[in-house]
């Protein structure tokens, strides 16, 4: 069976009537004396300054708000608790020939790490959302949001230390926070960046991932380990419970900008170059013939669009950041996009 490419959206109607999410079972909360000292500080500022610190984290999934780089307002909850999608915390690997989960047609996310080529299939990551692994040696974090449709990597040692990742059940223009277990500072995946807690404003270094159909990875780079299923007891990942969500066209929680010119779920290959972002859509390039090559501000962008498998397989130097998204989360967070048109571009012949 071929899994749905780009399943979306952890909603808590869909995680009430999915057999398979309701086994996902919460970390143990970490008890109050082996909080660190940043968490319990955060905690007592925040109970000081407001007087409502204990309710407030009760309603925002035990997380305390401060230090906030967005409107408190814009954090919400999105349905699961705090670690209700359980992060894979030591991940296992094994070869393509014994991974009986994927075939070549399975959307994998691919990084490479010091020649470390690793695969993570897609309907592995939308029961999971976080992987904190460590490829070449290199401690990072990938990460997926069935909600925007968005694959990221990061390293994860900030200021020397090396920061475990989880789910917060929380949400900010729709993408999903992340927390670092050793503050509980809470991390925009989308922007990378800590928007509250005691590392609020601190950025996360982005590794370079792509998202391909597993044919096209190993291609790519040769020799890959695909990641092992890891809770094949207890979820059956053949099924999907965001199948609906990714052919409808609306936005399910408040967002910071709109554009309907195009479907909701629309799948989008965004740069941004010197702070300026350029959208690439699955549909116009499927009118262009599926392939292109772009200059996007004296930067080159080869771009190959499979339209049956929904698939963007791209080339652009190091210097450009490119993310994978759906139409509307690139929308809101870049409202200033710029739409990729085909004057001006190369076309194959």
């Amino acid at each position: 069976m071929r899994p749905v490419r780009g399943l979306a959206v952890v909603l808590a109607s869909a995680l009430a009537a999915a057999g398979p999410v309701a086994a996902l079972v919460p970390l143990a909360a970490t008890p109050a004396a082996a909080q660190p000292a940043e968490r319990k500080a955060a905690e007592a500022r925040s109970e000081k300054s407001d007087g409502s610190g204990a309710a407030e984290r009760d309603r925002l999934n035990g997380f305390v708000i401060s230090r906030q780089l967005v409107d408190r307002d814009d954090i919400i909850p999105g349905g699961p608790p705090r670690d209700g999608i359980r992060s894979i915390d030591a991940p296992e690997f094994t070869s393509v020939e014994e991974a009986t989960w994927v075939d070549d047609t399975t959307p994998v996310l691919g990084v490479v790490v010091g020649g470390d080529a690793r695969a993570y299939p897609v309907h592995l990551m939308d029961y999971h959302q976080i992987a904190n692994d460590v490829v070449g040696g290199v401690p990072i974090v990938v990460t997926w949001d069935p909600l925007t449709g968005v694959p990221l990597a990061f390293e994860r040692t900030v200021d020397g230390r090396v920061l475990e990742f989880g789910v917060s059940g929380l949400l900010y223009n729709s993408g999903f926070l992340m927390y670092d277990r050793e503050t509980e500072s809470l991390w925009s995946q989308f922007l990378g960046q800590a928007v509250s807690g005691p590392l609020s404003g601190r950025k996360l270094k982005r590794v370079r991932i792509r998202q391909e159909d597993l044919a096209s990875w190993r291609t790519r780079v040769g020799t890959t380990k695909v990641l092992v299923r890891p809770l094949p007891k207890s979820i059956d990942y053949r099924f999907s419970p965001f199948e609906r969500y990714i052919v409808e066209d609306a936005i399910r929680y408040p967002v910071k900008a709109r554009d309907e010119r195009f479907h909701a779920k629309e799948l989008v290959l965004g740069v941004v170059v010197d702070g300026k972002a350029r959208a690439y859509l699955g549909s116009v390039l499927t009118r262009e013939g599926g392939w292109v090559e772009d200059v996007f501000r004296g930067r080159k962008i080869t771009i190959d669009y499979s339209t049956e498998l929904s698939v963007f397989r791209w080339e652009a130097p190091d210097d450009v950041e490119v993310t994978e998204a759906y139409w509307f989360a690139w929308k809101a967070f870049h409202p200033d996009t710029e739409v990729w048109k085909a004057e001006n571009a190369a076309k194959r012949n």
